[in-house]
């Protein structure tokens, strides 16, 4: 399996991979693309998509220590049993199952804060390889050796 990333130019000029979020509670289908993030130890929507995808945070559990970051700590909401199913390079379908994806919302949005990609984090990167090639903007997430 190996799931093809792509480069988009601009202020975070990294890799980034598409996925379809899937979830019954609350009920999505979309598609999210998320930056490539080593860094960041779990998955997380941000807020731009947040609002593209009209989560009801109110129906979501919040998280009491909310999640620590760069900015200091920011309120955190959970998606319980979702679903990310990437295209693999040869056209098939890989699906990862998340017993929580999070969902992060700012005190203040502004149009920094909706700069903000979603991350897809090591909860998925640690199970594959992570191939970044900047060079010759080639990168992918795959489960074949390297």
């Amino acid at each position: 399996m190996k799931i093809p990333c792509f480069f988009k130019p601009g202020p975070y000029e990294a890799a980034y991979v598409a996925a379809i979020l899937e979830s019954k509670t609350p009920n999505i289908r979309e598609t999210i693309e998320f930056l490539i993030d080593t860094g960041a130890s779990r998955t997380t929507i941000l807020d731009k998509d947040t609002t593209r995808l009209g989560l009801d945070l109110s129906k979501l559990e919040k998280l009491s220590e909310g999640m620590l970051g760069i900015g200091g700590t920011v309120e955190t909401y959970t998606i319980r049993n979702a679903k990310l199913t990437f295209r693999t390079q040869n056209g098939k379908s890989h699906t990862e199952n998340l017993e929580k994806i999070y969902v992060l919302k700012h005190p203040h949005i502004d149009e920094k804060i909706m700069r903000i990609p979603s991350i897809l984090g090591r909860d998925i990167l640690n199970k594959y390889a992570l191939v970044y090639d900047k060079r010759h903007e080639n990168a992918y997430v795959t489960d074949e050796p390297t």
